[in-house]
This record gives C-alpha cells, structure tokens and sequence, in this order.
C-alpha cells in the first residue's frame, strides 16, 4: 500500500516566527504536525517563537524571507535551494506570498509538492497575481478567504481547503492563579478591571488599536479602576507608546499600558477580565473563558456570543466587512461583558470548532491530496464509474465508495476516473484524472493497484454500446497495466446483442472479483458463463450511506409530499405525462400532500418533471438544490414515485416506502431484491395498478417499518462491497 503522509518529511516556511497571529498558527501547526509523527522542519527570518520550536525538537533554518528587496529575496531563494536539496521534504507549506513565490519554481524543479496557508486577503493587481504562487493545493482560514482565491486566482474549490486557526486548549485555559500572578507582576490591584489587546502594532494590523486609543477616555469614564492593557510591538510601537502616555498625563493616572511583544499570552489572557480584538488572539482569549470584544483594523462586530458567532466564523473572527458604528458603543459593550462576567460560551466554542487538533487534521488532509496530485503517486484503487456530470445517484454512491473504503482502509490512496479534473463533488483528498483523456486513464492505470468500476449499471447496451465498449477497454487495458480488476456492487445488463454479450464475458472471465447488487445481474453473468467462485451477491453501496432521512431544508413543503423523481425515456408510454398528472392530482387530493419534482440529473429530468408539473391541477413544484439537497428532498418524503434507481434506493434507505416506474430491468431487479411489487411499467403505464400501489403504500402504516427492516439488511449485504476490496488489495483473492 501507498505510503501514509504521517510518515513524511514537511518543510514549513514562513516570513518570520515573531509575535502574530499567522505566526502563533504556524508554531502550533509545527508542533501538532511533530506529534503526529511527521517529521517537521522550519525556515524564517527568525523571531520570538524559534525557541519555542526548538525546544520541542523542532529544526529552525534562518533565511530573509521576511523582506521584498531583491537582493534578500535571491538571498533566500538560494537558501531554499541549499535546504531543499539537503533535507528532501515530501512536502513543502508555505505561509504568505512571499515564500510561496520563491518556492514555487524550486518545488516544480524537483518534483515537490507545495501548498500553501493563505491567512489573509490581499492586493490584487495584476502584476501581483501574475508573480503569486499558492502551490497545488491551498489552506485558507476562513470561507471569505477561500471566497476570495476563488474569485480572484481562480482556484477550484476542490483545491481550497478551509481550516481554522487551531488553538492549545491546554496551553489556553482557565487558570486564575496564572492571572493573579502577573497582575502582581504588573502592579495591577485585584479589584481593578482589565482591558486586554494583543496585537502586532503594524500598519495593516493596529487599526484595532488606533481605536481603542480613541475610546479609552470614554472607557475609563463608564468604568470605575480599569486598566487598558496593550501586548505587541511592531513599526507603530513608539507611537502608541506616546499617545498612552499622553493619554495617562491627562487622566493623572497610568491607566493605558503597553508592555511591547510577549509570547506568554496566556498569563494575559488569565489576567484580563475582558479581551478586546480579533483572530487568533481572540480565539486565545476565549479559550481562557475570557468574555471577548471582537473589533479590530477590518471592523466591529461587538460581544462574541450567539448572535455574532455566525458571521465571526465566516471572516476567522477578523470582522471583515463589518463597519465600525458611527456612535462609539465599545464602552457600553465592554461594560455588559463586565456585569456578565461569564466566557464560557467562548471556551465551548474554541473546543467545539478550534481545536489544533482539527488544524492538524486539515493540513494533514490537505497533504494527503497535494501528495496524490503528483505525478509520480501511486494508488492502491483507481475508481471509475458515470462520475461528475450532475447526477446526484452516481454522485453520492461515488463519495459513499470512497467513505467505505477509507472506514477499512485510512491510508489507502484513491484516484477517480471523472469527467474534469475541477469537480468540487468528490471528497477533496481524492486524486481526480479526466475519464477521457488517453494519456491520463493511462498514467492512472500504470500506478494503480486494483481498478474498481464503482457501482451502477456500466456494463450495458441499452443507452449504448459505445460506453460498454468503453468500459470493457478500461477492464482489459488494467489487465495489460498490471492492475487488478473489480466490480464493485455493480448492476450488469441488459445486453441486447449477441456480439454485446460475447466481448462482454470474455472480458469479465479475467476480472479478479465481482460483487452485484441484484439477483438479475447474477443470472446474467451465470448465462455468459462467468466462473461462480468470482461472483458475489451483495447490495447497492448507497444502502451504507443513509440510515435516516436528513435533515429537513427550509425549501422542502411544509405539508407531508409525495416526491416524484423521473427521466426522459423514448420509450416512455404514448400518453405518460398526461396519466401521470393526473393519477398525481388525485393522490394530492385524497391524501392531502403536496407533490414535489426531485430531478436527479438536471440537464435531462427537469424537462419531463415541468411537463408532468403543467398538466396537474393540483399545485406542485420542482426541486433545484444541490446533489445533497436531493437527498434530504427524497428521504423526508411521505413517499417516493420514482423512474432513477437511486431516488428508490435513498428513499428504501431511509425507510421511505416508493414505487418504481421500470425503464430498465434494473428497477425491477431491486424490488425482486426488497421482495416488493411495487412497480409499474414506464412503456404501457397502467393508471389503475399504479394508484392502487399508491393505496397500498399510502395506507399502510406497517409499510415504513418492512422499508427499513429490508434496508437494514441490505445494508449488511453492501458492506461485504468494501472488504472485497480490501482483500483483494492486500492480496486475500
């Protein structure tokens, strides 16, 4: 098996390792990596923290990347090199412009995979864009930012990973006599009231500061005995320094205090009593079960609790977007804080959804997807199967595939054979290459382990044989790459013609493993002579993925619905549309639902789901969400008519009772499956047989309990898809 990313070498590179808080991100990132069991190595211009590091075991390597001169960045550039060729990293991560530039071409020239942490949005000229490198996969800290590398680099979303700024949870946590000390060390009285901020006195980063400063004596005027307390240094330093001063000779008293850069931020937040700022600092601070004022250079978003948390979390709590009040508020938000004297919802916060070990997570998943981009990865499963164009069947059994095999196998490494290499549908730390390009398929093949045809009816004639022929290709050219081959849950037929049928099991005569999904399939490969021991009744993948309806969206009716999910079919009835509305229009009635269009693939189900729509009486609507939408549209229905196999098997999944219209014997095969006859035949639709099922199923309160009773077991059978799999790559078939 391919080797896992916990066992490589990362180089992090970073412009400097002084107090900030892109830089406190950094060292916690280098430590959570180090005991993962990466070995981890960093490069800087230096700073503060580089002993923290080092302490730890961590290697520091000195280089200007801080600075845009030319002669320092040729200076660094050449420095990298030296670092690159000695210490052989698997992965570089880079962390702002500046050593993403410089180590792009470094990393391309030695086949290296880069990515890199963007932490904040920037200028974008056109000279800029064109000299900015973000490597071939990106960590972004908040959803604005990867909003903004969409919009402005034109970066697929499947490469931006989103992430947080992980904090220490142990490091920051509620310690009062940690905070009562360095009140001591700071001669600030144990009934005085403090005020913090830490943040890099800078130009693009004191806004926040500049006004406090402003607001201060308004502060110290509603608040009996407060202290302002201000961490950081940076290039405004001196002149915060003298406005303070300024400001405690007016007030005859030294209630503004700057103490310059500190790395002991915790003590700080333990003594405040109110944190005031943005970003990681704030995380700190509420991580302390400190209350938190979030306001800073971007903006001002007030208290951080319920009603700010979801626009915090969507700008990484920096208040982008968010205007300072035009009437000063601070003092009054600062002053309930006090009165409420309470940060525990901060500190759930930070464990729920900040933790470094999820910052640890993401960077080790963005990794694992930069590594299996390079060209000379390997794959232990290289699926393929009708993937990426919209259908929300294939979709979904394609990311519950992926799921499974990962469940049993954590480091196994997996490419998809789709229709683009962008595709935002499938899990990110997948390796995508285009189904259609020679070069790729066989680039793919050459550095796979074993070639799963993912579930679905691939190997059939009736929409065409092109795409049996293409499929029967891919099994035979894996043959000749060295590959093996499987069929992973897979429908088989119909096979209309005798040629259709001879190629078909001379190819799968040579097929390692082959797992079906219906009894259907199973004769069929019985009647082309396919060895029995390499044949294997199970069940559709997606009977794993639903074990109850999803959550219920907004959009869906409010009434209980019937969900009807069909497809354009040139054999379809002469008259189908027009029974089907109406048999719609009395089941609305008599049952009191609302009828609900779910087309599963857009571009060919919308046109026939309006058509039905038009002709009813009874008002009905079509339903446009996403792929996963239509899961939560099908699975919360009352019911479920359905022509697509899959809208039948995510509505049988979450106990949902359906019937079936049969285009393709596939439908059948899977109610011979449930043991059901719910079905009715698209090319002479029967009105009364199909209302009379719509009765049966509408009238019997046992029919939801017998659904999930039979998708329980197939569920069971399904899983044995996955330990196929596996024990064909480790070589148990």
């Amino acid at each position: 098996m391919a080797q896992t990313p916990r066992k490589h070498k990362v180089l992090i590179a970073s412009m400097s390792l002084d107090l900030g808080g892109a830089e406190t991100h950094i060292v916690e990132l280098c430590l959570k990596l180090q005991s993962r069991g990466l070995e981890v190595v960093a490069v800087s211009s230096g700073g503060i923290f580089v002993e923290r590091l080092q302490r730890a075991g961590i290697r520091h390597i000195e280089a200007p990347l801080h600075s845009r001169s030319p002669s320092s960045m040729l200076q660094a550039r050449k420095i990298l090199a030296e670092i690159l060729r000695k210490e052989q990293p698997d992965i570089v991560h880079a962390h702002a412009r500046i050593p993403a530039f410089l180590l792009s071409s470094l990393c391309k020239k030695q086949g290296i995979a880069l990515v890199t942490t963007v932490h904040g949005s920037y200028a974008v000229s056109l000279p800029l864009r064109l000299l900015t490198r973000w490597g071939c996969k990106c960590l972004a800290v908040s959803d604005d930012i990867c909003s903004y590398l969409m919009e402005n680099y034109d970066i697929p979303r499947r490469d931006i990973f989103v992430t947080v700024n992980g904090i220490d949870t142990g490091l920051f946590s509620p310690d009062p006599a940690q905070g009562e000390a360095l009140r001591r060390e700071l001669s600030i009285a144990p009934e005085e009231k403090v005020l913090l901020s830490v943040s890099r006195l800078d130009p693009d980063a004191d806004g926040g500061v500049a006004r406090l400063m402003e607001q201060a004596p308004l502060l110290r005027q509603a608040i009996d005995r407060l202290r302002i307390v201000i961490v950081g240094g940076g290039e405004h330093f001196e002149h915060f320094r003298e406005l303070a001063e300024r400001l405690n000779r007016q007030a005859g008293e030294p209630y503004i205090l700057l103490t310059g850069p500190r790395s002991d931020i915790a003590r700080f937040c333990n003594a405040c009593d109110v944190f005031f700022g943005v970003s990681r600092a704030a995380l700190e601070a509420a991580s302390c079960a400190r209350p938190v004022v979030l306001a800073g250079t971007a903006g001002y978003l007030g208290p951080l609790d319920e009603s700010t948390l979801a626009a915090a979390r969507e700008t990484n709590l920096t208040c982008r977007g968010h205007d300072w009040p035009q009437q000063p508020c601070l003092a009054q938000d600062v002053t309930h804080l006090l009165e409420k004297g309470d940060g525990s919802f901060g500190r759930e916060m930070v464990l729920r959804e900040y933790s470094a070990e999820r910052m640890a997570d993401d960077a080790l998943r963005c990794y694992r997807a930069a590594l299996l981009c390079q060209k000379s990865a390997r794959y232990d499963f290289l699926l393929s199967g009708y993937y990426g164009y919209g259908n929300a069947g294939d979709e979904l059994l394609l990311s519950t595939i992926v799921e499974n095999l990962l469940g049993r196998m954590p480091e196994a490494s997996i490419c998809v054979l789709n229709h683009s290499t962008t595709s935002a549908s499938c899990r990110q730390e997948v390796a995508l290459a285009r189904r259609f390009s020679l070069p790729q398929v066989l680039g793919a093949l050459r550095r796979s382990e074993v070639l799963i045809f993912g579930g679905g009816s691939l190997l059939q004639d009736v929409t065409s044989s092109k795409s049996l022929f293409y499929y029967l290709a891919l099994l035979h050219t894996a043959r000749l790459c060295g590959c093996k081959t499987m069929l992973y849950g897979n429908g088989i037929g119909p096979l209309r013609t005798a040629f259709s049928r001879r190629v078909t099991a001379r190819v799968l005569r040579h097929v390692d493993v082959i797992t079906l999904r219906d009894p259907d399939s199973m004769r069929l490969l019985h009647e082309l002579g396919i060895p029995d021991e390499r044949v294997t009744l199970t069940a559709d993948e997606v009977f794993t993925a639903l074990h109850q309806p999803l959550p219920r969206l907004d959009c869906l009716p409010q009434r209980p619905y019937l969900a009807v999910s069909l497809r354009s079919w040139p054999k379809n009835d002469a008259r189908f549309e027009a029974k089907l509305a109406d048999i719609l229009d009395k089941t609305a009635d008599k049952y009191r639902l609302d009828v609900l269009f779910v087309p599963f693939q857009k571009k060919s189900d919308t046109a026939i789901c309006r058509d039905v729509s038009r002709r009813m009486k009874h008002p009905s609507g079509i339903f446009e969400g996403d792929s996963s939408q239509v899961l939560s549209a099908v699975t919360n229905a009352r019911a479920v008519v359905g022509m697509r196999l899959h809208a039948l098997i995510f509505a049988t999944a979450a106990g949902v009772p359906s019937i079936g219209i049969v285009y393709d014997q596939k439908v059948s095969a899977f109610y011979e499956m449930l043991e059901e006859r719910h079905t009715v035949d698209c090319e002479q639709l029967d009105e009364a047989l199909l209302e009379g099922h719509l009765d049966a199923i509408l009238q019997d309160d046992g029919a939801a309990r017998r659904t999930v009773q039979a998708a329980a077991a197939l569920k069971q059978s399904a899983l044995q898809n996955a330990a196929a799999a596996q024990a064909l790559l480790e070589g148990e078939l």
